[in-house]
């Protein structure tokens, strides 16, 4: 089936935005707090967004990226009111090292200059004992935080425990108005002395992204983009319609017709936790193509500068602790993990993206038949499969007009396009469980389409897929799923195993009124800091602290 038979045409506009000039808050309107300044490889470092800005995206991206703002990892997640929570996994293989946490928006990505907030996260390799010194970010980039210690107070009930003791603390913030700060970031973990002095909040310069990015804010969605390019090539087609395939459920069909640059995106509604996708690329010349997906990365003009640091035996000694408590971690307490494979989207329609069907047939219900030929000929009238030379062609009545169409079908397998009729011949009714035909022209938005023929196989691992020609099979990670961390809901722990937390209370805290909190403490020695985060009503980030002992 030619594609130029197929495309009437489709446009994007494409708009560029201008940079900023550098000011005293954040210029995206977001706003990065986490749960610890410092981890261990291994763990998973938890975060809360606020979106404050007046962007109608509710979807932020948050990027952990090393000193040389290399991507390490990313996350997509949709906020929740202004706010939203997610978590970051830090590689095992991670060196020691001084790593950057980011948001930002998609319709970032196109802008160069914009004021980027980094937030740095001291990250100690469990294997590497003894590290004599480290790389930690040169204090001029720093961005100073505010105090409201006239508004604000943090009073517990005494200054020096136990370890596993319960802390009792009252916060203050009956001065502050809701209408100003309506919610701080109330927070209790272990103190890195290093990690507390040098780190911090960093300001970096956005760099325009290499892709074309379409004008588009992301609402309860993201945008999936990527590029066609020929086979073994960095070339581009000067025209290609892309398909995009999820086949799990609900099962979702989309295209895009790229112009001669080869991007394409998609955008995915509601999409949550990671799913496979299949993308297929196919031109009018019926040129061998490849799509590759292209991740949303926030590109920065120049580092944030560093500096060697030599350690102290102390702070060599902290380490080690830390190190040494992640491996009694995994030996005696269950791993917190979270299911890699936790797909869900909503269906979008109750019907096919063919359309309804003119006809459905249910194999189970006839006699066993051997091939595809055999079930064409028997059980699906007006569809007329014909082998010659080695080639198959697939032919549908026209029931408007008594006779055929000069031109394939749009056939699907498992809702999945495809454009090589040999796969067919080897199906028979031992392979499919139903089949859905229609006999008349069929639009597809921009694409039209001499008739459908789509089958369901009994089977839904897609195996069949190494027989396609210009696909590219993948997982997908999609919007960040609900999660709540695990320290959020421990009970008091068992005596008889090591509790080896160093995060002990994370949470958003309504002001307006005095509150007060409570959490247990570990089998963690040292220092614990206990600290109100927020936005003060003039978008500078303001940060109040109280340290308490645990010997």
């Amino acid at each position: 089936m030619k594609v130029r038979n197929q495309i009437l045409g489709l446009l994007f506009s494409v708009l560029f935005f201008s940079g900023h000039a550098q000011t005293g808050k954040t210029e995206s309107g977001l706003y990065l707090f986490t749960d610890r300044d410092f981890c261990v490889s291994g763990d998973t470092v938890w975060f809360k967004v606020v979106l404050n800005g007046e962007s109608k995206s509710n979807v932020v991206h948050v990027q952990l990226a090393d000193a040389g703002n290399h991507t390490i990892a990313s996350v997509i997640k949709k906020c929740t009111g202004k706010w939203a929570e997610g978590f970051i996994h830090i590689p095992d293989s991670l060196s020691s090292g001084v790593c950057f946490l980011s948001a930002f928006l998609y319709e970032h990505l196109s802008e160069t200059g914009r004021q980027v907030e980094k937030k740095s996260l001291f990250v100690y390799n469990r294997f590497q004992r003894d590290l004599p010194e480290l790389l930690i970010p040169a204090q001029e980039d720093k961005r100073e935080e505010i105090t409201l210690e006239q508004q604000i107070s943090i009073n517990p009930d005494k200054k020096t425990y136990k370890v596993r003791e319960q802390v009792a603390v009252e916060i203050g913030l009956g001065a502050i108005h809701p209408e100003e700060v309506a919610q701080v970031v109330v927070k209790a973990s272990l103190v890195d002395e290093l990690a507390r002095q040098a780190g911090g909040r960093f300001l970096a310069r956005s760099a325009a992204s290499h892709m074309v990015i379409p004008h588009f804010q992301e609402k309860d969605g993201f945008i999936l983009s990527g590029k066609v390019t020929k086979a073994n090539s960095d070339e581009s087609p000067e025209k290609a319609v892309v398909f995009l395939s999820l086949p799990e459920n609900p099962r979702y069909l989309d295209y895009y017709v790229t112009g001669n640059d080869g991007y394409f995106h998609f955008f995915l509604q509601n999409a949550v936790g990671v799913g496979e996708a299949v993308l297929q690329a196919i031109s009018e010349d019926e040129t061998e193509l490849q799509a590759k997906i292209e991740f949303s990365i926030q590109k920065i003009q120049q580092p944030v500068s560093m500096q060697k640091q030599t350690l102290t035996q102390p702070q060599i000694d902290f380490k080690n602790a830390l190190a040494d408590a992640g491996f009694i971690k995994r030996l005696f307490q269950e791993e917190y993990t979270i299911p890699e494979h936790e797909f869900s989207m909503p269906e979008r329609f109750t019907i096919p993206a063919y359309g309804y069907p003119q006809r459905a047939v249910n194999l189970d219900e006839y006699y066993e038949l051997n091939d595809f030929r055999e079930i064409s000929r028997e059980l699906l009238g007006g569809v007329r499969f014909r082998t010659r030379d080695g080639t198959s062609t697939i032919r549908m009545l026209n029931w408007n007009e008594n006779a055929y169409f000069d031109s394939e079908p749009f056939r699907l397998v498992n809702g999945i396009p495809v454009f090589k009729n040999r796969l067919f011949a080897s199906f028979g009714s031992a392979d499919i469980d139903r089949v859905e035909y229609t006999m008349e022209d069929r639009l597809f938005g921009d694409l039209r389409f001499p008739g459908i023929l789509a089958l369901y196989l009994k089977e839904s691992s897609n195996r069949w897929l190494v027989h396609q020609p210009n696909f590219t099979l993948l997982t997908v990670p999609l919007m960040q799923p609900q999660h709540t961390p695990e320290f959020l809901s421990q009970t008091a722990s068992q005596k008889n195993l090591p509790d080896l937390r160093s995060v002990f209370f994370w949470q958003l805290i309504e002001t307006g009124s005095d509150q007060k909190i409570d959490f247990p403490l570990s089998d963690l020695k040292g220092k614990v800091e206990i600290t109100v985060e927020g936005i003060a009503s003039d978008g500078q980030i303001f940060k109040c602290s109280e340290i308490i002992e645990v010997k």
